[in-house]
């Protein structure tokens, strides 16, 4: 047999690798927090303050696991911001919908979340699931991202279920975004009620 072809790959190459990946994550979660504050406006506000926590609280408890940050690791972490972000579009629009139907703020709220709940619970459980089955059959590295991913998906169901819902809850309560639609992207002509 005749050689034809060959090519080494220095460590170099996987050090460029990760950090191209790293500046990729934060240069993505960078646009998210941007379009999620121009198209949500406060609810956007607030699903980017709850991302910020769903980082700092995976980064914490993949420090606690004293684990090892591998391209599998990062892509389950920014799968995980597109979970928690997922869930946090999905419940902005349900109370965006209540509020074009002409409801109050306090009443859209409770309504458009009741109404997303069902839909998050049941994303992030089928997300459980396929990560249960990565980790039973996959190999080592395909483990390593099933086990990244059930953690990102743990906290992004916690951020944005009870976190982003407490935060909005709290304002919507206070009364101080009483006939302000727009705070949540809704034109007053919209309006239907």
């Amino acid at each position: 047999m005749k050689e034809i072809y060959s090519t080494s790959v220095g460590a170099q190459f996987g050090q460029d690798s990760m950090k191209d990946t790293l500046y990729a994550g934060m240069l993505g979660v960078a646009v998210i927090f941007l379009f999620m504050m121009a198209f949500y406006r406060f609810g956007g506000f607030i699903a980017d303050i709850t991302l910020i926590f769903y980082v700092y609280i995976v980064m914490g408890v993949f420090v606690g696991l004293q684990a090892v940050l591998t391209l599998p690791g990062i892509a389950a972490l920014i799968l995980g911001v597109g979970m928690a972000v997922d869930a946090n579009i999905i419940t902005l629009e349900r109370i965006k919908d209540e509020l074009r139907s002409g409801k109050s703020m306090l009443s859209a709220f409770k309504a458009g979340s009741k109404r997303a709940l069902g839909t998050v619970i049941d994303a992030n459980m089928t997300t459980i699931i396929a990560a249960a089955v990565l980790f039973v059959y996959g190999t080592s590295a395909v483990q390593g991202f099933a086990v990244m991913l059930l953690i990102s998906n743990i906290v992004s169901l916690i951020t944005s279920v009870f976190g982003a819902r407490m935060l909005t809850s709290l304002w919507v309560k206070s009364g101080a975004l009483n006939n302000k639609p727009g705070w949540f992207g809704v034109k007053r002509s919209d309006i239907r009620g």
